[in-house]
């Protein structure tokens, strides 16, 4: 079986841990999905009585009925049902369960003003086998918002541009190939629209002219990274202990996700938010099609799990991240019913520092 791109950053690859999964499932069983994810305990009960609310909210249902047929425990929607949640393209659903104590801040305007630039990194680090460390990538970049080619006074998307400026591997006696390929991802770019509440959307890369494709994987971390900390904010200013849920249906790593993103203000001083990010993802449809996984591997699921935590510090007014970090899960477990294929894991950080 041919490895993944991803097993150019880790030396037994994404597709090598579903290999040798398959080969101890062939005569120990299945092997638990929780097991992958000791994150689940310390995020998924408020994280989950959350989701629960805000699904009954979006379906005009009590919480002891979205409990009842809400987010579905195997992390997998049913046909259709994902779209009650949120449909494709639509802008995420904010809803604002406390406004929080005196004194509160406006986090308006959510949105980088045309122009506005800033610089920065993002380090990303992906972990395939439990067993050994990811390599961590630092992206030297410039985050810019782009003026609009045609005025308007209604409010409308701010396309930003990520530009990288360098690429290094964070890390002592990297062979020399892997260095020169990763610096090679110098000019490579992620752009995507800023919405009037501060959503990202439309995330899209392309890769630097001559970089190595199996690069790309590390790519697509760094677009779900800007991602996540181009969050949604509502319109009524917040205190400590505000809190909010944004559900909206993106992509991480390609997939067709619906995205419950539950944000508080953990503090306010000197002029900054700090936020706190939980996250929980589930499938809009059955099958597991990563990119990059080859035609013979299997794409059913019969359990999906992605979960994230992290904190991010923001300015309000300015429209960009300060700073931040992220740890995150994917998991999956494949197969048709009675008979398993193995379960796949993907972790990654992500840290992030802008405003230099």
């Amino acid at each position: 079986m041919m490895l993944s791109r991803l097993s150019y950053l880790a030396t037994i690859g994404f597709l090598g841990v579903l290999s040798s999964a398959c080969e101890k499932e062939s005569t120990e069983g299945p092997k638990p999905i929780e097991s992958a994810a000791p994150q689940k305990q310390a995020l998924d009960p408020e994280l989950a009585r959350a989701v629960a609310a805000a699904s009954a909210r979006a379906k005009g249902q009590t919480p002891g009925e979205a409990q009842a047929g809400g987010p579905p425990p195997t992390g997998i929607f049913a046909p259709g049902a994902a779209d009650r949640e949120a449909q494709k393209g639509a802008p995420p659903k904010i809803t604002l369960g406390a406004e929080g104590s005196e004194p509160r801040v406006s986090l308006q305007p959510a949105q980088p003003k045309p122009g506005a630039k800033t610089n920065g990194s993002i380090q990303i680090e992906l972990q395939s086998d439990p067993r050994q460390g990811g390599i961590p990538i630092d992206f030297a970049l410039t985050l810019e918002a782009q003026k609009p080619k045609e005025q308007s006074d209604a409010p409308a998307p701010v396309t930003v541009i990520a530009r990288v400026n360098n690429a290094g591997v964070a890390l002592n006696g990297a062979p020399p190939e892997l260095t020169r390929n990763i610096g090679k991802l110098k000019g490579t770019k992620v752009e995507y629209q800023v919405l009037p509440d501060g959503g990202g959307t439309g995330f899209k890369f392309e890769l630097a002219k001559g970089a190595d494709q199996n690069l790309e994987d590390s790519v697509r971390a760094l677009s779900d990274a800007l991602a996540v900390i181009t969050l949604p904010y509502p319109e009524k200013p917040v205190g400590v202990g505000a809190y909010w849920m944004a559900t909206s249906r993106d992509g991480l790593f390609g997939l067709d996700l619906v995205t419950y993103r539950l944000v508080k203000v953990e503090s306010v001083e000197n002029g900054r938010v700090n936020l706190s990010v939980n996250t929980k993802r589930y499938s809009a449809v059955p099958t597991f099609d990563l990119v990059g996984l080859p035609p013979d591997a299997p794409r059913e699921m019969r359990e999906f799990q992605a979960l994230a935590e992290g904190k991010l510090q923001i300015v309000p007014g300015t429209g960009f991240p300060a700073s931040g970090e992220q740890m995150s899960l994917l998991a999956a477990a494949l197969g048709k019913g009675n008979q398993p294929a193995g379960t796949l894991q993907l972790r990654t950080s992500a840290k992030i520092a802008f405003g230099k």
